[in-house]
């Protein structure tokens, strides 16, 4: 993978690398998910995915690496979800993207998938 490389190569490239039909690569979307250690920032947690947006599959992941960094405390990481997944995660919502933490990270809805969600207050 290259800076020039799209999220869509990148996951056409991750399919075959797990053993998977590359020319599957539109039934899975490229996140970008943004988290902490345990959820809440507690030294020794295991990592908890709290942000989640769906790359554009044009977008390039690792210029957008590069350029925009998450706050102190926060960490990023790119995951492969199916496409599918993610519309029936965005159907539930109720658009403010609260939730329970623990839980995966939320989806933005439907018509605002390529934007941050914010986190629940509660």
């Amino acid at each position: 993978a290259t800076p020039r490389s799209s999220a869509r190569q990148l996951v056409r490239e991750a399919l075959e690398r797990y053993g998977l039909n590359p020319d599957d690569f539109g039934q899975f979307a490229l996140c970008d998910v943004v988290g902490r250690p345990g959820g809440g920032g507690t030294a020794g947690g295991a990592w908890q995915g709290e942000h989640l947006r769906e790359v554009g599959d044009w977008e390039r992941p690792l210029v957008l690496q590069e350029l925009w960094k998450p706050k102190a405390g926060w960490s990023r990481r790119f995951e492969i979800r199916r496409r599918q997944d993610l519309e029936n995660a965005g159907d539930g919502d109720d658009g403010d993207a609260a939730g329970e933490r623990g839980q995966s990270p939320k989806v933005a809805p439907r018509g605002w998938r390529r934007g941050w969600q914010r986190p629940r207050s509660g």
